[in-house]
C-alpha cells in the first residue's frame, strides 16, 4: 500500500551543508590559532616553554574534531561534522574561562601545556595568550553554528530512521544497547568525579598545586564547565534519534575533555618535580574512553538492527517512544545539572568574609551535599531508557527535597549576610541555581508521567484505591507535621515555627515538600502499581534527605537532643515505605 504524502516531509527541508561548512572554516581558524599561539610569548618575562608532551596532547585534541569535521563534510555528512564540533565547542567553553586566569593569576594558573614558572615574579600575558583565548572562542563559535546545521539536518526526510524500522524514532541509549549507554554515562560522571581532584603532586616550590575548590576562581569555573558540559553532551547525545550524530557530539566532547586531562597526565609523567594524581588518571581515561564509546555508537546500532527482531511497531507508536525518550532525557539532563551544582555549591565556599576572618560555617551544606548527589545519580537514571520510566515517579518528589535542603542554606545565608563585610560566596549562587533546576525537573517529571499514560493508554478514571490511600494519606500527614516540628532541641536554640511572619526561607521549602508529600498520597493512590510504588518510595527518601539533617547539623548546637520533629519524620518514612508495598499490589477488580 502506498505511503500517503506528507506535507512536513514533501516540503524541501532547510540545507544544513553551508552553517557545517561555515563552521568547519571557523574551527580551523581557531586550531591554527592555538597551534601558532606557543610560538609567540604566552606570559613573560618569568615564564619557559611548555610541557612538551602536555603541549603535543592539547594541540591534538584541539585540532582533530576540526580535522574529523573536514573529512565529515567532504564525505557529505554535515550533520556529523556539525555535531563533532558541537561537541568539542561545548568542553571548549570551559577552556575559555580557564583562558582568564592568564591575566588574572598566571602564576598559579598551572598551565604546563602552555608554559612553566622559572621564578615566582609576578607574569605577564603577552598576545600568545590572546592568540590561545581567542582559538577557544572561536572553538564555541564553530559549536554553536555546528547545532545549526544539526537542527537544519533534524527537518530532512529519513533523519532518524535506521536499518529495522523498530529503531525508527527511538533514541541512541535504545538503539546501541544497554552496556554502551551505561558506560558512556558512567564515564561522564567519573570525568566530573575526577575533575574535583588536584592535577599534579609536585616537589617544585614554584608550582602551588590545589584540588578544585583551593583553585583561583577562573581555574575552578573552567574545570567545572568543562566537565558539566561532556556530561550534559553525553546525555544529549544518547537522547537523540541519530546515531552518527550522537556519535560525533560525544567523539568531540571527549576529545575537548582529554586536551585538558590528557595534557595533565602528559605533563605529570614527563615533567621534572610532579607526579600524576589518580584524579587525573581518572578523568583522562574516561574521556578517551568516551571518545572509544562514541566511535563504537554506529557499529553497535548496526549490530542490534542485524539482529533479526521483528518490526512489530508502527511508525505512530515510533514517534511516541521517541516523545517518551526526549521527555525523560529532558527531565534527566535538568536533574543530573540540579545535582552538579549543588555538590559544587555544597563544597565551595557559600560566603565571603573580609581578609583575616572566620568564615561562619554553614552544616546544612552537608545536606545539600547528599542530596545533590542523589539527584545525578536518579538523573543519570532518567537518561538511560531502560530505566528511565521506572525511576521518573521517584526523582517526581526527590526535587522537592532538595528544593527544601537549599532553602535552609539559603536561609542560613541570609542571616550570615547581616554581619558587616560578609557577603554571598559562588557556593550560594550555585546552589540557588541548583534550586531552580530542581524545580524545573520536577515540571519536567510531571510532563514526562503525562506523556508515559497517554503512550500506555490508561484509563481516564481508574478511581483511587481505597487500601493505598488508608496508609499514604497518614504518611503524608506525619511527615507534614514533622516538616512543622524541630528536628532537635538544645540550651538557647529557638527554632522558627509556622505562626512566625513572615516566614523564612527554610519554612517555605519545607512547606513546599509538604504539599509535594500530599500530592504523591493522592497520586500514587490512582497510578499503577508499579509507578505508584515508586512514587512511594521517592516519597520515603525524600524523608530521608530530611531526616539525616538531625546527625549532619545538629553540631550548630550545644547539648542537642532529639526533637519531636525526628520521631515524625522516622515515621513517616516508615509509612511511606509501607505505602510502596501495598501500592505494588495489583488493582482489584
Amino acid at each position: 500500500m502506498p505511503t500517503p504524502p506528507r506535507p512536513d516531509l514533501d516540503d524541501p527541508a532547510p540545507n544544513p551543508t553551508r552553517p557545517a561548512a561555515v563552521a568547519v572554516a571557523v574551527a580551523l581558524a581557531g586550531a591554527l590559532l592555538l597551534v601558532v599561539a606557543p610560538v609567540l610569548e604566552i606570559v613573560g618575562p618569568n615564564a619557559g616553554s611548555a610541557v612538551g608532551a602536555a603541549l603535543v596532547v592539547t594541540l591534538a585534541c584541539s585540532a582533530l574534531p576540526s580535522l574529523l569535521a573536514l573529512a565529515a563534510l567532504v564525505g557529505r555528512a554535515a550533520a556529523v561534522a556539525g555535531a563533532l564540533l558541537a561537541g568539542a565547542g561545548a568542553a571548549a567553553l570551559g577552556m575559555v574561562v580557564l583562558d582568564l586566569a592568564l591575566w588574572t593569576d598566571s602564576i598559579d594558573a598551572n598551565r604546563l601545556d602552555l608554559f612553566r614558572p622559572l621564578t615566582a615574579a609576578q607574569l605577564d600575558a603577552g598576545p600568545g595568550a590572546v592568540a590561545v583565548l581567542v582559538g577557544h572562542l572561536l572553538a564555541v563559535v564553530a559549536g554553536v553554528i555546528g547545532l545549526m546545521s544539526v537542527a537544519r539536518a533534524a527537518q530532512a526526510d529519513g533523519y532518524g530512521l535506521g536499518e529495522d524500522p523498530e529503531f525508527d524514532g527511538a533514541p541512541v541509549a535504545r538503539r546501541i544497547g544497554t552496556v554502551l549507554a551505561v558506560g558512556a554515562v558512567g564515564a561522564a560522571l567519573l570525568l566530573c568525579a575526577g575533575s574535583l581532584g588536584a592535577p599534579w603532586a609536585t616537589t617544585d616550590p614554584l608550582l602551588v598545586v590545589h584540588s578544585l575548590l583551593g583553585s583561583n576562581a577562573p581555574t575552578a569555573i573552567g574545570v567545572v564547565t568543562v566537565a558539566l558540559a561532556v556530561l550534559i553532551v553525553v546525555a544529549a547525545a544518547l537522547a537523540s534519534v541519530s546515531t552518527s550524530v550522537a556519535a560525533a557530539a560525544v567523539v568531540g566532547a571527549g576529545f575537548g575533555a582529554l586536551g585538558l586531562f590528557g595534557s595533565r597526565v602528559a605533563a605529570g609523567l614527563l615533567a621534572e618535580g610532579l607526579s600524576v594524581t589518580a584524579a587525573s588518571a581518572v578523568s583522562a581515561v574516561a574521556a578517551l574512553v568516551l571518545v572509544v564509546a562514541g566511535a563504537a555508537m554506529p557499529w553497535a546500532a548496526r549490530a542490534r538492527a542485524a539482529s533479526g527482531r521483528p518490526a512489530r511497531d508502527t511508525r505512530a507508536a515510533a514517534r511516541g517512544r521517541a516523545g517518551q525518550a526526549r521527555s525523560h532525557a529532558a527531565a534527566g539532563v535538568t536533574c543530573v545539572a540540579s545535582g552538579v551544582l549543588a555538590v559544587a555549591g555544597s563544597l565551595f565556599p557559600v560566603l565571603t568574609v573580609p581578609d583575616g576572618g572566620d568564615r561562619p560555617d554553614i552544616l546544612f551544606t552537608r545536606v545539600t551535599l547528599v542530596s545533590g548527589a542523589l539527584l545525578v545519580v536518579a538523573g543519570a537514571a532518567l537518561l538511560l531508557p531502560a530505566f528511565a520510566a521506572t525511576v521518573r515517579p521517584a526523582v517526581g518528589v526527590l526535587w522537592a527535597a532538595h528544593f527544601a535542603a537549599v532553602t535552609a542554606v539559603l536561609q542560613s545565608v541570609v542571616v550570615a549576610v547581616d554581619v558587616p563585610g560578609v557577603g554571598i560566596g559562588a557556593g550560594t549562587v550555585l546552589l540557588g541555581l541548583s534550586a531552580l533546576g530542581a524545580v524545573a525537573t520536577g515540571a519536567l517529571c510531571w510532563h514526562a508521567g503525562s506523556v508515559e499514560r497517554d503512550l500506555a493508554e490508561v484509563p481516564a478514571d481508574t478511581g483511587p484505591r481505597r487500601e493505598v490511600l488508608l496508609v499514604g494519606v497518614p504518611a503524608a500527614v506525619v511527615s507534614a507535621v514533622a516538616l512543622a516540628l524541630p528536628l532537635y532541641t538544645g540550651p538557647g536554640y529557638a527554632p522558627e515555627t509556622l505562626t512566625e511572619w513572615p516566614w523564612g526561607w527554610d519554612t517555605w521549602g519545607r512547606g513546599v515538600l509538604a504539599v509535594t508529600l500530599v500530592v504523591t498520597a493522592v497520586v500514587v493512590s490512582r497510578a499503577r502499581p508499579a509507578r505508584a510504588a515508586v512514587g512511594a518510595v521517592g516519597a520515603a527518601m525524600s524523608m530521608g534527605v530530611y531526616l539525616i539533617g538531625w546527625p549532619l547539623t545538629n553540631g550548630r548546637i550545644a547539648d542537642s537532643a532529639i526533637g519531636q520533629g525526628t520521631w515524625a519524620a522516622i515515621m513517616g518514612v516508615a509509612l511511606f515505605a509501607v505505602t510502596a508495598v501495598v501500592a505494588v499490589r495489583p488493582r482489584r477488580p
